[in-house]
């Protein structure tokens, strides 16, 4: 369906796997702006695919943005074993 966001993990489980921040990507593949922000204002039970439709591009007014976790705020998990 045009216009539908497939349903991805919670930002609790995002943070879970290590991971701090987010990118926020246009959902205009032409423009391709984006903006990096903190995953910590959002609570664990929210979804990335329930906001993403919530954001407005800066650049070119296009409603809705594509969420990918920002491999520049990852920390290693204390879990984590190699």
């Amino acid at each position: 369906m045009a216009g539908s966001y497939p349903v991805k993990i919670t930002f609790g489980e995002m943070r879970e796997q290590g991971h701090r921040g987010i990118i926020v990507y246009c959902r205009d593949f032409a423009c391709s702006h984006n903006v990096t922000m903190s995953a910590d204002r959002w609570p664990d039970h929210v979804r990335l695919s329930d906001v993403e439709p919530s954001f407005t591009c800066s650049a070119c007014g296009k409603k809705g943005g594509e969420i990918r976790s920002d491999p520049v705020t990852y920390v290693r998990p204390a879990r984590y074993r190699p």
